[in-house]
């Protein structure tokens, strides 16, 4: 299950250090959060069924589960500075980190900090899985048709594995439309979680963040920075 956040009306304050000049930000105006990427996660069992039981078990006991309760505010305001000083840092023509500013802190993102800031220690994973490893082990937990194409459909799938990707598609991906549809690192991201393997999301989710340089449309925010 995913809720929804809409705005911060906190009462400014001085901040005491650089490292408050993000909240103060949020504690000084009245700043939007930016849709649909405030979701939070909720991993409660319900009272009334016991469905998705076994499945909040495993997302419970995954190591991304910081990921998906992570609560970490995007506000439009600053996402927009943050593009605008946004440069790309390479070594030997790979690019190794995303540096910005934002009110005059200074942010630096690569996948290691990525990692460190959900807790994921996940550097050492895969950075895939085979399509076959993923359609078989969907097929065999119900998924309802033969998979033709990189992209699935998650009204194909049973109620408990529906509600993992639904909620990895709310609270772990950067789309903002078309949450049927599960692309194939998403896939991998729940595959990794049924199974408990271990798969380098952190990186996938830097990649993003890379290709959203140019239209500046997409930021991962980090309470940490």
């Amino acid at each position: 299950m995913t809720k929804s956040k809409s705005k911060s009306k906190s009462k400014p304050k001085s901040p005491s250090s650089s490292n408050e000049v993000a909240q103060t930000a949020e504690e000084t105006f009245d700043l939007p959060y930016k849709a649909p990427h405030n979701y939070l996660g909720i991993l409660t069992k319900p009272t009334t069924v016991d469905t998705f039981n076994s499945i909040l078990d495993t997302i419970s006991a995954s190591k991304y589960k910081t990921l998906l309760i992570a609560d970490a505010p995007i506000y439009q305001e600053t996402q927009r500075e943050f593009w605008r000083n946004v440069t790309l840092e390479k070594q030997d023509g790979v690019i190794k980190a995303i540096n910005s500013s934002i009110k005059g802190k200074t942010i630096q993102i690569t996948p290691q900090s990525i990692s460190e800031v959900f807790k994921l220690n996940d550097q050492k994973g895969k950075i895939s899985f085979s399509k076959d490893e993923l359609k078989n082990d969907f097929l065999n937990r119900g998924y309802a048709e033969q998979p033709k194409k990189d992209t699935l459909q998650k009204g194909c799938f049973p109620s408990a594995p529906r509600f993992l990707f639904h909620t990895l598609l709310m609270r772990a991906s950067n789309k903002t439309t078309s949450f049927n549809e599960i692309p194939f690192k998403i896939q991998c991201l729940g595959y990794a979680i049924l199974n408990n393997k271990d798969y380098n999301y952190s990186q996938e989710i830097f990649n993003d963040m890379v290709k959203n340089v140019d239209n500046k449309a997409f930021f991962c925010s980090f309470q940490d920075f």
